[in-house]
């Protein structure tokens, strides 16, 4: 995985997601499961633009975020200046070697453990995770259900509309689902007074299954991986779930 991807969306990932409704509907089911484990320090992995972070730091928790792009760990410096957060600019698999210590909860949120192509790469990051964890604590990993997108022929997401700068602009996020791995293209598109400008960028993600994700976190060491498919904590169902959630416990 590289960091170019978001190093060129910047601060313009913000504009692709309504973080409103996307909190206002996840923030229930973290609140309620780091209240039943008694989680008091998050590390949030892959933390983007901050938004879960910052959601986490809002409930009195001790919260660090981690991303591998330097321009994300930017953004989240200049948005959350003078909030009680730790921003660490780091990947998988090498978050702990960067902080040297453990938390009750890890997450790794906002699909992007498909980000990790191989086997030997997740292999290192899982371990990561598992030194990150406390003993007791949580892992909790949120992705996309590519195998239910795939039976349904989705492969569009958006358009997200936004006016920028004045400029009506679109964001189409696109899975070209019969590739292995995965192309994500992320476009965007701005009305100017002489038509349509369009931007994109590309990267590539890997379906990783059920059977996948027990066996690369049961070999790292967590003794119990429990698999989700949504935030009502509904059983995951390889054909019909939208996310696939694990909550894995160290």
């Amino acid at each position: 995985m590289t960091d170019d991807f978001y190093d060129q969306l910047g601060e313009g990932y913000d504009t692709v997601i309504d973080w409103d409704e996307r909190l206002a509907r996840e923030a229930p089911f973290y609140r309620d499961l780091f209240a039943r484990h008694g989680v008091a320090s998050v590390l949030d992995t892959a933390c983007g633009t901050g938004e879960h972070a910052a959601l986490f730091t809002s409930w009195g928790l001790e919260v660090v975020g981690a991303d591998l792009s330097a321009e994300m760990i930017a953004v989240c410096r200049r948005k959350y200046a003078g909030q009680p957060v730790e921003w660490v600019q780091a990947g998988f698999g090498e978050t702990f070697d960067a902080l040297g210590r453990s938390f009750d909860a890890v997450t790794c949120l906002g699909n992007s453990w498909p980000h990790v192509l191989t086997d030997r790469d997740a292999a290192r990051a899982a371990q990561d995770f598992a030194h990150l964890t406390k003993p007791g604590g949580l892992l909790v990993i949120q992705q996309l259900n590519y195998e239910a997108m795939r039976l349904r022929g989705e492969r569009l997401m958006g358009p997200q509309v936004r006016m920028m700068d004045g400029q009506e602009t679109l964001f189409l996020r696109i899975f070209d689902l019969d590739r292995n791995p995965i192309r994500f293209t992320m476009v965007k598109l701005t009305r100017e007074a002489d038509g349509w400008v369009r931007e994109d960028w590309e990267t590539e993600h890997r379906a990783w299954t059920q059977p996948e994700m027990t066996s690369i976190l049961t070999d790292a060491g967590f003794r119990s991986v429990e698999l989700l498919g949504d935030f009502a904590r509904s059983p995951f169902e390889p054909s019909s779930s939208d996310q696939m959630i694990v909550v894995a416990h160290h």
